[in-house]
């Protein structure tokens, strides 16, 4: 029954919440880097803790994302589509090769960009994992590091990302770092540079 509630009731309860909240909340996004708008194909990095104030950002886009296979992935990628996002089953710990596999897959066959949680889904927090520079080595897209500066929010301390929440009538400045662009040829050891650089980047984002 738990089950049952939380994938078939709870995601439209979910949704409809969501929408009305976020319209309480304003958001400033500066345009595109040249390099992105150039490219046109992307792929969104940012890290777990920023993901419920950022959906809003790509709402009805062509965003894909991937979500965790457990019950509350199910729960999440049901209410992600509401949104207009395109969901690929998996994670790091279950079945995550083959969800990486499939995105890469997917990006290359069709117009769509992907949007990552960098240190999900379990953490540990603000550690960029390397799946996401795997799928720009793959895809050749190229990597637009994201942050969010919020006036005021609230924060899930019990939660092990630190999830914020915007508080209403509060504002969200969404910020770009420097795009990363990764050759098909890389090295692994080059790869792991890389996940240290984009980390530091989103770091810096975040003011820590």
């Amino acid at each position: 029954m738990i089950k049952f509630i939380k994938t078939n009731i709870v995601p439209y309860l979910l949704y409809a919440v969501y929408r009305l909240y976020m319209l309480t909340v304003r958001y400033v996004e500066p345009p595109l880097p040249k390099e992105i708008k150039k490219s046109k194909r992307y792929i969104v990095a940012h890290f777990h803790q920023d993901e419920l104030v950022l959906v809003r950002t790509r709402i009805n886009s062509n965003f894909f994302v991937m979500t965790s296979t457990s019950t509350d992935g199910e729960m999440m990628t049901r209410f992600l589509r509401l949104l207009g996002y395109h969901c690929v089953r998996g994670s790091s710990t279950r079945g995550g090769e083959k969800a990486l596999l499939e995105m890469i897959r997917t990006l290359k066959a069709s117009n769509l960009n992907a949007v990552i949680a960098v240190d999900g889904p379990k953490g540990p927090i603000y550690k960029v994992k390397e799946g996401v520079l795997v799928l720009a080595k793959q895809t050749g897209y190229p990597i637009l590091p994201v942050g969010i500066k919020i006036s005021r929010y609230f924060q899930v301390q019990k939660s092990w990302n630190k999830m914020i929440i915007p508080k209403p009538f509060s504002r969200v400045e969404i910020k770009f770092g420097p795009v990363l662009d990764l050759p098909s040829d890389i090295k692994n050891d080059k790869i792991t540079e890389s996940a240290n650089k984009l980390e530091s980047i989103l770091r810096k984002l975040k003011g820590l």
